[in-house]
């Protein structure tokens, strides 16, 4: 405890005389207890010469995390908690975000440059879409975990993503071409998708168990949008797709259903192969996701209800459809009702 005599007075724990200036207990570097004399001449000293100050430590600069910092964290956390497709597609996108703002601090990046940015980046407007919004996603990420103190992207303008529902349509005549060109796997392939509408990534991994023939449906668990509807998804088969798809039940009665040429299941790589070099030979363009697309135009086009047609593209919604076909959903019932008064 501190001691408020005046002057002098010896510790005999350390055998060493002290002084108590402005309430601190200072050595006067006076050994023994015979020696009070020297040590009031030490304090008196010490007395003269003012204290000294206490030293004051040197800031330890605070480390502000670069965008790059920022993004490693981001994906580093992602890892395992979301499918390893979508945390390569992450990747890819913020590799464009690291290789022009890495090394700039997190909480200075300005959402007016990053507009810029992004507005004159030479890639596809969709891409650059999907950038601005996992920029955005991540930047809210750091701002939750505390890695930084503000959000500096709040007000970041991104591109609108563009439809490609219309554009990607299959037409008859180069569906007859492509089918003509394609081998048979991808040709029994690219019937299933044309009959029912499903993603070619449900098709490619349905099994057998997933399947009940006698009702023509198919249900999976895992499917794209299984996280946010907590729901099976459900595929309508036409008896054209039951009976294709019991020939292949027999020939794989475990594991992948459809498969390519190498006896292997379908993936996202080797359907876009394969579409590309069939269409190559047959001198079109299409995508394996375009007959989805085709297929939705097909049903409103014929004046199925927009919520029957979504429910048979497994939205839980008609929002994806309005956006992806607003063309034909907002005039769909007009449209009808003119064709009735022409027709009688």
């Amino acid at each position: 405890m501190a001691r408020h005599t005046e002057g002098a007075w010896y510790r005999t724990c350390k055998a060493t005389w002290y002084a108590t200036v402005n309430g601190e207990q200072v050595s006067l570097k006076v050994k023994g207890e015979k020696n009070r004399k020297a040590a009031q001449v030490a304090w008196h000293r010490l007395m003269a010469d003012g204290p000294k100050p206490k030293p004051v430590p040197t800031p330890v600069p605070k480390h502000e995390a670069s965008v790059k910092d920022v993004v490693d964290a981001f994906l580093l956390a992602k890892r395992g908690f979301i499918k390893s497709q979508t945390h390569y597609v992450y990747s890819c996108l913020m590799a464009h975000v690291t290789s022009a703002f890495g090394t700039v601090k997190a909480e200075g990046l300005k959402a007016a440059a990053v507009s810029r940015w992004l507005s004159t980046l030479a890639v596809g407007v969709n891409t650059r879409c999907d950038i601005g919004s996992t920029m955005a996603s991540c930047f809210k990420w750091a701002e939750a975990e505390g890695i930084i103190s503000g959000h500096p992207l709040k007000g970041l303008k991104r591109p609108s993503r563009q439809s490609r529902g219309a554009k990607a349509v299959v037409t008859p005549e180069a569906h007859a071409k492509v089918m003509e060109a394609a081998t048979p796997e991808l040709r029994l392939l690219l019937t299933l998708l044309h009959e029912t509408g499903a993603r070619p990534s449900e098709l490619a991994k349905m099994e057998a168990h997933h399947i009940d023939f006698a009702n023509g449906v198919a249900m999976l668990t895992d499917h794209k949008t299984a996280h946010h509807t907590g729901k099976p998804r459900l595929i309508m088969l036409t008896p054209k797709a039951v009976e294709l798809l019991k020939a292949q039940a027999e020939a794989n009665p475990t594991g992948a259903l459809l498969r390519n040429a190498r006896g292997n299941a379908w993936h996202k790589d080797a359907i876009g192969h394969a579409m590309r070099r069939a269409c190559k030979e047959a001198g079109v363009k299409a995508i394996a996701y375009g007959y989805r697309h085709t297929f939705a135009t097909a049903a409103l086009v014929k004046g199925v209800p927009d919520a029957t047609v979504a429910a048979l593209l497994g939205h839980s919604g008609t929002a994806m459809l309005h956006k992806h076909y607003s063309h034909l959903t907002s005039q769909a019932q007009a449209m009808r009702e003119a064709l009735a008064v022409v027709r009688g």
